[in-house]
């Protein structure tokens, strides 16, 4: 291989640093100063690594020339794995173009942003890495960063079930830790990827105990490193309580060991293997079994959980299989989706074909949305995802998606094999095929049959995978020679067993889960790493594999010549210092999110060095803990510890702590400089007291600034990786032609042009949005509104902070009593609202939006005919929404109180609530309403009987309101007014005696002071009526005990007559 001009050498530098950090960032990084704080911060930060690894590689193909680039793009394609992937992203482009909504589908939605745009990042670095990935040590760095990036994630995970988290977040992380990721299931998702890697690297390090005397301090010191860190990994794993990461774990395991046993020929341990996964399958049936034989075992709160995985009446499960039965509807033949300003689908009948558009099912499912769904979440939850890859392939890219997202896994699966020997012959490729295939289809009639089609996304994938097993056995029972005479082939074989049974765990996850950022990547830079340990890397002689003589000679020959001709151009001196500079840049890599996630100032220190020094000692202001100071002790320490002890540089113990002093030192100087430069930034934050709405505006665009700082740090350790590596290889003359030349300055302009404008400012919308909650709970609206139209002119085209500026106007204008300023400020949300609509017009809640803005503006009116006119404004917009969402029975309600108390139509209203009962009968809010008409219907009714009839039915659908609604509900507000209400009616009816006992119901949920003190009074009045005074007393005392200040004189003289007349 000719040696490399200079250009093409740095831009190898700067994709290498790129995707070394896009594996330490999707998993590590999050951001505590935005809103959305995980997945969407993660992503654009993918993003933006994507794009530098983008430009460097258009750089290097320009200045290899036009043969070049055409040999290389033709060898591309013809390689395994690659055309799936370039059928994924064509599929993608596809459903992109004929999108319901292709903004979104390509830019990503608010939530997720897991667009088009996100998508093809992931497929750039897998690209760019089976392209310019040549050598076996960037494969061994790879792993290695991505095992070390699991110990902090761990840790964390470990530290937060602990109670030691420093963080304030608002859930609970203690009884199912969230780390870095912000959700349990994802933590465990992306630790179970990373395992399998790390168990090989324990077989690896122990193999060099036994084979390498000479250099056993070094190898046994990153064996218990890697020990240590698989040990954390399980007890996360285990703490997050996911049991679809738990199955794909134990999946992914079983592949992994069932492998290794073939690859060290010990049938005794296949079988082994084979015998205690059906063992543990059928104890794992078995427990599922309620009252069954293992029910003790079933209730211990240490395998409730796995007790539950078949259990299709545990809330989990009846979500996922609502929306799958919902998914279902959608990819099934219907009438096509309407807008709101009337116009339809267009290519409605090539939906199954080609899906919705990515990240449109939160908008596309509202019309399939499955009432029942609203009793085990919440009501004004649409959801973006089934929970179900199969499902959400079909979903976004149809059939087609779904054909070509099966083909990736399967290439994967097949060609992993084929690479380990696995399969070789005819017979063996179509018995891989006839079971994995057949699997799938199999195991998709078998789970329809049982459970309806809703469950086809569980049969595939669960059938492809029995298939694998299956294979699995047969070729344990033929029992098939794995010879290896390199240690090459060692090297190779175990690095492709790990790296399947890896993806194998991933493919079982994601079929209980979400795919998330973390995984995605990971997934990608997997399969780029299968596709180069496979076949890439052999080909030039950097593995060895089973061919032929003559072949095995060429290629040993090849290698030879490439050695010496490193040997000739290198400089040792120099290397033994490059090479740990790297290892600490590396490691900084890793220091860097952390020191940003966990440097805060939660106390307002205004010194740079108490804020340092308070992070990492300290939970709250007077709460000491180390546990963070720990977390990142341990992780420098075992990176260099393990980064050194790999590195063929320092394999002598003599020269192997100047490797990792060098190292530890990179990487410390590196860590505390940027903790000091952001320590300093946030005392100089923590200095300026913000008075007016400028300085808190000027605030929040300093806070912006600490994530532009940390893109900045990130930047220059990429370029000092970069260098690192450039200089650690020999390269040529500089060799510019003139179309580089001409494309360097574009391309970096272009580049950070796109990284601000399309990653950088939406999240900085994002902070300033977060800036902003805490003076909208606070009432502060005009401050409030400031912020959020500066998250709206940073990301004009995000219809979600349109939302919160609508529903901030409209409490604006609530709290002004001048009719001109609440008319403008009532046209300014009006306007914002219809921005937000035309930006997403399929989301219900902007329409419905639009219809409560014109309710409470017909409420504002001041005379009838401007109040009917609005009104009937709000109606056509609830007309609207209906035909957007029209199985939600709370919009159904919000019209027919629409009619009820503005348009004066009671009729109406009944006809709607009807239709609500229709969709939802067991909605208390519903049965309230209907309520309130019967009760209006009695005060509009003459007639005595009439009124009788209607206030029985009143109490009727009051008390079926009580009945329907949950404890969380009943002990609300507007749970505690159905029981006044319905007291109330019962007062009407002169039954006394029932309203005596609804009061004193009410008295299970009154916990707040305020409710039950009134109740007490009102019981006692009550019980006054019926001379019944002893009681009067006691509940009186009792509303004494509890009742303000303010009204205690007025119960004490109630009190003292009551005991008189007693």
């Amino acid at each position: 291989m000719p040696v490399q001009s200079k250009i093409n050498k740095l831009a190898d530098g700067i994709m290498e640093a790129s995707w070394l950090a896009a594996i330490v960032s999707a998993p590590l990084f999050f951001n505590k100063y935005s809103s959305r704080i995980f997945e969407p911060d993660k992503a654009t930060l993918i993003r933006s690594l994507a794009l530098i690894i983008l430009a460097a590689w258009i750089i290097k193909l320009a200045n290899q020339g036009s043969r070049n680039k055409k040999v290389g793009l033709i060898e591309i394609i013809k390689n395994p794995i690659i055309l799936p992937s370039i059928i994924l992203a064509f599929v993608y482009i596809l459903s992109t173009i004929f999108s319901v909504a292709p903004r979104i589908s390509f830019w990503g939605s608010y939530v997720r942003l897991q667009g088009f745009y996100t998508t093809i990042s992931y497929l750039i670095i897998f690209g760019a890495i089976a392209s310019n990935l040549r050598r076996r040590e960037q494969i061994e760095r790879i792993i290695t960063t991505a095992i070390l990036t699991s110990l902090p994630i761990s840790l964390y995970g470990v530290l937060q079930h602990a109670g030691r988290d420093p963080i304030p977040w608002g859930g609970d992380v203690t009884q199912r830790v969230a780390s870095t990721m912000g959700n349990s299931i994802f933590v465990a998702a992306y630790l179970i990827m990373v395992f399998p890697l790390t168990l090989g690297r324990i077989v690896d390090s122990f193999s060099a105990i036994l084979k390498d005397e000479k250099n056993l301090p070094s190898h046994v010191a990153r064996s218990t490193v890697y020990i240590f860190i698989a040990s954390l990994q399980l007890i996360a794993i285990y703490y997050t309580g996911s049991r679809g990461p738990w199955l794909g774990l134990f999946t992914g395991s079983f592949f992994l060991f069932v492998l290794l046993s073939l690859y060290w020929r010990k049938r005794w341990m296949t079988f082994s293997i084979i015998g205690l996964a059906v063992i543990l399958g059928a104890g794992l049936i078995t427990l599922n079994i309620p009252n069954g034989p293992l029910q003790s075992l079933r209730e211990t709160d240490s395998l409730k959980r796995l007790g539950q995985l078949i259990d299709l009446e545990s809330r989990t499960a009846k979500v996922r299989v609502l929306i799958w039965s919902g998914a279902a509807d959608m990819v099934s033949p219907h009438s096509p989706l309407e807008y709101p300003d009337g116009h339809k689908d267009i290519f409605n009948a090539i939906r199954p074909l080609i899906g919705y558009g990515p990240e449109t099912m939160h908008m596309a499912y509202n019309p399939f949305y499955p009432p029942d769904l609203a009793h085990v979440e919440k009501r004004n939850a649409s959801p973006d995802r089934s929970h179900n890859e199969t499902w959400d392939s079909l979903v976004i890219t149809g059939a087609l998606g779904l054909i070509a997202y099966l083909l990736v896994f399967g290439s994967i699966f097949y060609f992993g094999l084929k690479w380990l020997g696995l399969i070789e012959s005819k017979t063996q490729r179509n018995l891989f095929l006839t079971l994995f295939i057949g699997g799938g289809l199999l195991g998709a009639i078998i789970f329809i049959t049982w459970q309806g089609l809703a469950f086809l996304g569980v049969g595939i994938p669960f059938g492809m995978i029995i298939g694998l097993i299956v294979y699995f056995a047969i070729s344990a029972l033929r029992s098939s020679k794995w010879e290896t005479e390199n240690p090459n082939d060692e090297a190779r074989n175990i690095t492709l067993i790990v790296l399947l049974s890896a993806v194998v765990a991933h493919f079982v996850e994601i079929n209980f889960g979400i795919a998330i950022v973390s995984t995605r990547t990971y997934f990608w830079v997997y399969a780029a790493l299968l596709l180069l340990v496979g076949t890439l890397l052999p080909a030039i002689g950097e593995y060895s594999t089973k061919r032929s003589s003559a072949t095995s000679l060429q290629t040993e020959l090849k290698r030879k010549s490439r050695k010496r001709n490193r040997d000739r151009l290198k400089t040792p001196g120099i290397n033994k210092i490059i090479n740990p500079t790297i290892n600490g840049l590396v490691t900084g890599l890793l220091l860097l999110p952390l020191s940003y996630e966990f440097i805060s100032n939660l106390t307002s220190e205004t010194n740079s060095l108490n804020i340092l020094w308070n992070s990492f000692t300290h939970m709250q202001k007077n709460t000491i803990s180390f546990g963070v100071f720990a977390l990142l002790v341990t992780t420098w320490l075992s990176a260099n510890i393990v980064f050194t002890s790999e590195s063929k540089t320092y394999m002598d113990s003599k020269t192997w702590w100047k490797g990792f002093g060098i190292s530890s030192l990179t990487s410390l100087g590196f860590g505390l400089f940027y903790g000091l430069w952001l320590s300093g930034t946030l005392a100089k934050l923590a200095r300026i007291a913000p008075s007016t709405i400028t300085e808190v505006f000027s605030q929040s665009k300093s806070f912006e600034g600490l994530l532009t700082q940390y893109y900045i740090f990130l930047f220059i350790l990429l370029i000092g990786v970069a260098i690192a590596l450039f200089l650690r290889t020999p390269s040529g003359k500089s060799g510019l032609n003139k179309i580089t030349t001409f494309l360097i300055p574009i391309l970096i302009f272009l580049t950070l042009w796109l990284i601000t404008t399309t990653n950088l400012r939406i999240i900085h919308a994002d902070i300033s949005f977060k800036m902003a909650e805490p003076f909208a709970n606070s009432n502060q609206w005009p401050v409030a509104i400031q912020l959020y139209q500066r998250a709206k002119s940073l990301a004009p085209d995000e219809d979600y902070y349109y939302l919160f500026l609508g529903r901030a106007y409209l409490e604006e204008a609530k709290a002004t009593d001048d009719p001109a300023k609440k008319e403008q400020i009532f046209l300014q949300a009006e306007s914002d609202l219809k921005r937000a609509q035309k930006i997403n017009p399929l989301n219900p809640d902007h329409t419905a939006n639009l219809a409560r803005l014109y309710s409470w503006w017909a409420l504002q009116a001041s005379d009838k005919s401007t109040k009917q006119e609005r009104g009937y404004i709000s109606s056509e917009y609830y007309k609207e929404v209906i035909k957007l969402s029209p199985n939600n029975a709370r919009l159904w309600n919000e019209w027919a109180i629409l009619y009820l108390n503005i348009l004066d139509q009671p009729e109406k209203a009944y006809e709607l609530l009807n239709k609500s009962l229709q969709i939802d009968d067991q909605y208390d809010w519903t049965h309230a309403i209907m309520g309130d008409y019967y009760s209006f219907t009695a005060n509009k009714s003459n007639s005595d009987s009439e009124k009788t009839a209607m206030l029985q039915k009143a109490a009727t659908e009051y008390s079926l309101a009580i009945d329907t609604a949950n404890k969380r509900t009943l002990e609300s507000k507007q749970g505690l007014n159905y029981f006044f209400v319905l007291a109330g009616v019962y007062q009407r009816l002169g039954d006394i005696d029932n309203t005596i006992t609804t009061l004193e119901e009410s008295l299970n949920y009154a916990n707040r002071k305020n409710d039950a003190w009134k109740v007490e009074e009102n019981l006692a009045q009550l019980y006054w009526n019926k001379k019944d005074i002893d009681k009067a007393i006691i509940n009186l005392q009792e509303a004494l005990m509890n009742a303000p200040e303010d009204q205690q004189q007025r119960l004490q003289e109630l009190l003292a007559q009551l005991q008189r007349e007693k």
